[in-house]
């Protein structure tokens, strides 16, 4: 028996709309996208491709759908990860900052913004104020130079998103 490969979680799909060629980039496999179609808030964004028919990342427009939902997901699930809390506690009245998984620095140099995915406010006892993550709009999806932004390799937020993570199957 053959090993099934899994599917990829970021897929760029044409569609016509009004006549229309749109490329949208998407955090949804193509056999989901094919069984129940593309939900906006699975839509990173949109763009136009380049001379050769690829992606250009100079044209890509974020979607503030998908925004939303990563903001909701980590409300809802990532200000509850062991790691988010303890270091919350060691940070009382401050910032906690979330860098992207792909960072990767031993410098002391200051993050980039473009790998800074944003942040919850922490109160005065060291706890993450609830509904408090602010998305770092200048935080890239895709760099040419450092490749996708590792949040489009959490497996837990693409269950979340489409409603099969463990908690909504319950």
């Amino acid at each position: 028996m053959r090993e099934r490969l899994p599917l990829s979680l970021i897929n760029v799909f044409e569609i016509e709309t009004d006549g229309v060629n749109r490329h949208l980039i998407c955090f949804l496999d193509p056999v989901l996208a094919g069984a129940s179609g593309i939900e906006a808030r699975s839509i990173i964004g949109e763009f136009q491709p380049d001379e050769k028919g690829e992606f250009d990342p100079d044209t890509f427009i974020i979607n503030s759908e998908f925004v939303a939902a990563l903001t909701d997901y980590m409300n809802e699930r990532t200000c509850h990860l062991p790691g988010i809390v303890e270091e919350a506690n060691r940070n009382p009245g401050e910032w906690l900052y979330l860098l992207d998984p792909r960072f990767e620095s031993d410098s002391e140099e200051p993050t980039p913004p473009e790998d800074l995915v944003g942040a919850f406010a922490v109160d005065d006892v060291g706890l993450i104020v609830p509904g408090s993550f602010q998305y770092n709009a200048n935080h890239e999806f895709f760099s040419e130079e450092k490749g996708n932004s590792g949040v489009l390799n959490d497996r837990d937020f693409y269950d979340w998103l489409h409603g099969m993570d463990q908690d909504s199957i319950a």
